[in-house]
This record gives structure tokens, sequence and C-alpha cells, in this order.
């Protein structure tokens, strides 16, 4: 018997050898000067910082392992080794352009970017050639930091939602046109508020349902179809510490994963909370803290009080085991 276990040891060891690592949910953080990559455990697994890249927003893994974000002055591409294969500027006014929202069209072969500047969304391809431009309604009289948030596909499949920002409201716009298919105001459906509300984020599931949230107001609102108010939550109501409440994905369990920002703190218990997974009831299933990161990574110190920031405004969550091919990178 004993002879026997020697003689299968090489075949065990091989065997081993050419297992497959188990799948690994993984979360990717646009997190102001850099993106962060973090599993559920808050273990930091992946760090892409580029010099220049400010306010970046929204951040996604790709398909081929690569990663798309949009930061301030425009968007970017990086291959699956962190290497910057294509860039598109924002249009500029002064010193600097104002490019607050991103996504990734027909998996990873073109990308969208919000340009608040030129009042626009600009399709592009993986070159950098525009393949389209849709006007968005025009919000001059208000500063161009006011103008637009987050820009997403809609499930018609022509057409984008925006979150006019200081307005308070989720436009739909024809790709192409700019025609408003159809308006969200928001401010009828607002609780009082410390802080001024503000549209960032919408979620459009494939049902036509909706969810949106308010920056500083701290409100997370859900819709039906018909746009018939179905859910409202504040973060004090979900449990939640922080400073704001910005981009969400839909998860395959059916739950909402939300950035929490911790923007400006006046004090760092302010900004406690950085990621939560809610389910449809309004019940926190999972939290990311602060204090599990701010060991592992240099965050953004604000000139103005000192304290350390991650920064958090939107969260891509993926399973690496997809990707498993494509992440070459040591991590």
């Amino acid at each position: 018997m004993r002879n026997a276990l020697v003689c299968l040891l090489p075949l065990l060891g091989l065997l081993a050898a050419v297992a497959p690592v188990p799948a690994e949910e993984r979360f990717l953080l646009a997190a102001e000067n850099q993106v962060i990559e973090i599993n559920r455990a808050g273990r930091v697994t992946g760090v892409l910082k580029h010099p220049g890249h400010r306010n970046i927003w929204d951040a996604w893994r790709l398909p081929d392992g690569g990663t798309f974000y949009v930061h301030r002055n425009g968007m970017a591409l990086f291959d699956n080794k962190n290497k910057l294969v294509m860039e598109h500027a924002a249009v500029r006014t002064g010193e600097s352009g104002e490019s607050p929202g991103g996504a990734v069209l027909d998996g990873g072969k073109r990308f969208a970017i919000l340009d608040s500047v030129a009042a626009e969304i600009r399709v592009v391809d993986r070159k950098g050639a525009v393949v389209s431009r849709t006007p968005l309604p025009d919000v001059r009289p208000d500063s161009v930091f006011s103008h637009y948030r987050m820009v997403r596909p809609s499930v018609r499949g022509n057409s984008f939602w925006v979150a006019q920002y200081g307005r308070k409201t989720l436009v739909e716009v024809e790709a192409g046109t700019g025609k408003i298919l159809s308006k969200i105001e928001l401010a009828e459906h607002l609780v009082k508020a410390p802080g001024q509300h503000f549209a960032f984020a919408s979620l459009e599931l494939g049902d036509g349902s909706l969810y949106a949230t308010t920056a500083t107001g701290l409100q997370m609102l859900r819709f039906d179809a018909n746009r018939n108010r179905t859910g409202s939550w504040t973060a004090a109501e979900l449990g939640l510490v922080t400073r704001y409440l910005l981009g969400m994905q839909m998860m395959k369990n059916g739950n909402i994963l939300m950035a929490c920002g911790d923007y400006h703190l006046n004090g760092a218990e302010e900004g406690r909370d950085l990621l939560a997974e809610i389910s449809a009831d309004g019940k926190i299933v999972w939290k990311l803290t602060r204090v599990r990161l701010v060991d592992q990574i240099e965050g953004f110190v604000d000139p103005k009080t000192g304290l350390e920031e991650m920064r958090i405004t939107n969260v891509h969550a993926y399973d690496s085991g997809q990707l498993a091919k494509a992440l070459t990178v040591k991590r």
C-alpha cells in the first residue's frame, strides 16, 4: 500500500499543478487618482495609477483583462498589463475639462464618454476614432461641474441615461439625435437632507425599472417601468455612514452594489463605509469600510483637512474566473 501511494504522489502533484484556480469575485473601484481592484475580503489585488489622471469617475474591467476609465480630462484604455494603449480627450474650457462618466459598449469594442463641457456623449472605438455624437440638453446657465454625471446605456438599446446633476433630473436621450425619450424629475421624491440633493447615478434593469442616487442628499430611489416610485431609502435608513451615495451595479444575485464616496470629509468617521451590497428590500448584506483599505493603499490627501480619502465614485464587480486567461498581471 505504501509503495502504491509513493507511485501516486507524482500524479497527484501534476493534477494539483493543472487544477483550475477557484474563481473569485473582484471589485474594480474608481478612486480619484487611481483604480483599485479588491476582493470581497477587502484585500487589494491590484492598483492602476497613471500620471496626471485625476477625478476618475468610472472604471471598468474589460473581457480581455484590460481597464477602461474616464477622468476629468478624458478617457483612457489600458491593456491587461496596465499599459496605456489609447486616450481620448474631453473638450476643455480654461485649464480643464469635465468628463464625469463612461460606459463600455459591445463587450469593449466601443466606449461612451460623457463630456460636460461639450454637452454631448461621444462613442469612441478602440483606436480612438469618434463613431457617433449625441447632443445633450443645454444646461449652460449651470456651472460645468453641475451639468451631468454617469452615462449609462438604456435597455432600449438606442439611447443613454444621464443624470442632470444640479437639476436633480434623470434624462434618457436617443443616441445620435439627442432627442429626449423620457425624463424623471427627482425633486418630488426627495426627503429633506442635511446636504443639498444632486442627481448622481442611474441604473436601469432589464424589466425597465430603474434605481437612482443623489450624492450629498444620500438617498436611493427605485422606480418601476412606468416611473412610479417603488422604494426610497436614505443612507441613515440603510445603516450607512458615508458622505455620498454614488455609482451602482446590479449583481448576479439581484442585490445592488453601491459606491459610497468619502469626498470632503470633516472627520474620518464620516466616511466609514465605502461599498455596500444592498438587497431589494433595503437591507445591507455586506459592507467594505475604509479602515480595511487605508493601510493597503495610498489615498488622496485633501489639502484643506490633511485627511486621507479613498474617494470611491463607482464600482464594477466581476468574476475573476471569467478573466483568468487575460489577467496575466501578477496579483
